[in-house]
Order: structure tokens, then C-alpha cells, then sequence
């Protein structure tokens, strides 16, 4: 079974590349894991995980991608292990700049991910998921808080969601955490939700199961909690179907397929739509960089991502086009500049 739980961003299917031959050459380390698991937060179809071995290799501090259509850039930080410190999301208008979200992470010392934080600034609200571990460092539950920041200068700050605590922003951003004693009373009164895992073997697969609960609903005396459940089987360390459930109810039909070759992805193929299911290929270079993904609709191609990378393994731009008007305005054509910076 694949290891879930190294880091955010080892996090589902690593696909480490290290240095082998390849036509007579040292093997570049690659830029990205590519997954088909979506990471809350993190993978948006253009951005996927970057590999923390990359990262540390190469000694990043940190990568901005920008895009010059639709004034929306994304700030990545990383620690000097190539882990993962921070997301910033943030739309800009010439000098004007307003962030739009915050994700801040913490790790264990062997690189297990114990909290993420995540400020919505639209609502006030901060999520902040507490990481547990099982005895094979698999993720047993992720519980999830939501928290009132009341951010100054919002107009919309929602009173009524979450635990008020004053200035939590500002305690997030300088790198702290929430008193730990007012996430255990949250605890103790069910004033949280989250996502339990449950692993086993059937028919020679090994399958995870994730379960997403309510808890708070029992405050009001609720017994049926379970809102989604999502179940992946794998093969050979690789997940090979995704299950969807309807609600909690029993698994019926697949509803994704991935193809996987030599440990890289290669397809993800939607499997219970009646119209128009939708497939995506993804094309490598000889270092195992992902440089082109396309997106197709009932077969036929709608939209293709194209990454460039300079001759050290930097990816440099990101750039989408679309078939057709129609696709143009779904997918929104863009082209996105990376800059860097280093320790």
C-alpha cells in the first residue's frame, strides 16, 4: 500500500525521480509529483504538488506564479527541507493587491504534516485540519475547525460560523497556532467535523476509505453525521479506481479510472457520466517532467495545458489553450510566469 501521509506533498503517489541513466545522461530530479488525488486548496488542473526533493536540491525559497489575464498569482514558500511553509492566493489591480486566501503548514520532524491553516479573507473564516497517524504512519482522521477571525477591514466577516477568537489572523501569519485548550473544548463539545480512514485488502487491492463526518450535528442531538464518503483501491502502489459514494451509501460504479506507466500518471478517465465524460492525458519528457495535459469532453479535445522548463528542470511558464469559443470561456485561456527565489 502507498505510503499517504509524507508530507503534504509526497503526500498520495510518490513519484520520486532519482538519478539513473537515461540515454547516456544524468536524470534530472522532476519538478512535479503528478497525483490524481485532488489536494484541497493546492491542485486547481494547473497547479500540481511540487517534488520537495527538487525543491531542497535545488535550494528554493520560494515560487511565484502570475498570471497577466486575469490578475490572480500564487505564492509558494518552502523550509530548507523543501517542504511546503505556505500558500499565498491573491488578485491584484496594477499597485493593488488583495489577498484572497492564506494556507500555512506544520510537520513533524520526519515530515508528517500535523496541522494546516487555511484564511479565507472573503469571510473571515479559519479552517485550521489537525493531523492524525495510525501505527504505519497512515492517516487516521483529519479533524477540522473553523474558527472566527474577524478580520479588520472586511465587510464580511460571518459572525455566525465558527469559534470567535480575536487577532487569529495575525496568530496564523506569525507562524502560531489557536490555544490547544480551545481546540480540545471544541472537541469536547463537537463543535468540529472531519475526515476518518479506514484501510483493508479485498479481492488483492488495497483499498483506503474515507469517510467525512459532521460532528457538530450532534450538538443538536443528529445521529446520522456521515456526509461523504470516498473510497480509492490500489495496485501495485498506485491508485487504480476512485469510488464516489452518493452521501455515505454504498459504493455502485467507479467513478474515475487512472493509467499509470513506469510510476508516472498517464490518464484519468471519468467513468459514471452520462453526458459527456471527461478524460485527461498527461505527456512526460525524458527527466519524467509533465509537459503537456490535455482535457477532453466525451473524446474530444477542449483544452490543453503546455509546461516549459529551462535547462536546469525549472518550470518557467504554464500555458492553457482552448479549442474552441466555447471551451475558451470554460477553461479561460491563460498563461502563467514563474519566478523564483533561492537560499
Amino acid at each position: 500500500m502507498i505510503n499517504l501521509n509524507y508530507t503534504i506533498f509526497p503526500f498520495l503517489i510518490g513519484i520520486l525521480a532519482y538519478f539513473s541513466p537515461v540515454m547516456g545522461k544524468a536524470q534530472m530530479i522532476s519538478f512535479y509529483q503528478v497525483t490524481p488525488v485532488e489536494i484541497p486548496g493546492y491542485f486547481t488542473k494547473t497547479i500540481f504538488p511540487f517534488n520537495p526533493t527538487f525543491m531542497k536540491g535545488n535550494r528554493v525559497k520560494s515560487v511565484t506564479l502570475k498570471s497577466q489575464e486575469n490578475g490572480i498569482s500564487n505564492h509558494y514558500t518552502f523550509d530548507s527541507n523543501g517542504l511546503l511553509e505556505n500558500i499565498t492566493m491573491s488578485r491584484y489591480n496594477q499597485e493593488k493587491i488583495d489577498t484572497v486566501f492564506y494556507t500555512a503548514y506544520h510537520y513533524q520532524k520526519n515530515g508528517l504534516v500535523t496541522r494546516e491553516a487555511r484564511i479565507d479573507y472573503h469571510s473571515g473564516i479559519v479552517t485550521i485540519k489537525v493531523y492524525g497517524y495510525d501505527e504505519k504512519k497512515r492517516i487516521d482522521n483529519i479533524r477540522i475547525f473553523s474558527l472566527n477571525a474577524q478580520i479588520p477591514n472586511r465587510t464580511q466577516n460571518n459572525d455566525w460560523m465558527g469559534e470567535p477568537v480575536p487577532g487569529l489572523d495575525q496568530i496564523i501569519l506569525k507562524g502560531s497556532w489557536p490555544d490547544e485548550n480551545q481546540l480540545n473544548n471544541m472537541i469536547n463539545e463537537n463543535k468540529f467535523s472531519s475526515w476518518r480512514y479506514r484501510y483493508f485488502t479485498e479481492n488483492n487491492f488495497e483499498a483506503e476509505e474515507r469517510t467525512e463526518f459532521f460532528d457538530f450535528v450532534k450538538n443538536g442531538g443528529g445521529q446520522d453525521t456521515c456526509h461523504q464518503k470516498i473510497t480509492y483501491y490500489y495496485f501495485n502502489n498506485h491508485p487504480i479506481v476512485q469510488f464516489l459514494h452518493s452521501g455515505c451509501a454504498a459504493k455502485t460504479i467507479p467513478s474515475e479510472q487512472y493509467e499509470f506507466k513506469d510510476g508516472l500518471l498517464l490518464a484519468i478517465n471519468e467513468t459514471d457520466a452520462s453526458v459527456e465524460p471527461r478524460s485527461e492525458k498527461y505527456t512526460y519528457d525524458n527527466n519524467k517532467n509533465l509537459i503537456l495535459m490535455q482535457n477532453s469532453w466525451n473524446g474530444q479535445k477542449v483544452s490543453e495545458l503546455i509546461m516549459t522548463y529551462n535547462k536546469k528542470g525549472f518550470l518557467t511558464t504554464i500555458q492553457r489553450k482552448s479549442e474552441t469559443a466555447k471551451m475558451a470561456h470554460y477553461f479561460e485561456d491563460r498563461s502563467l510566469d514563474l519566478n523564483y527565489t533561492f537560499f
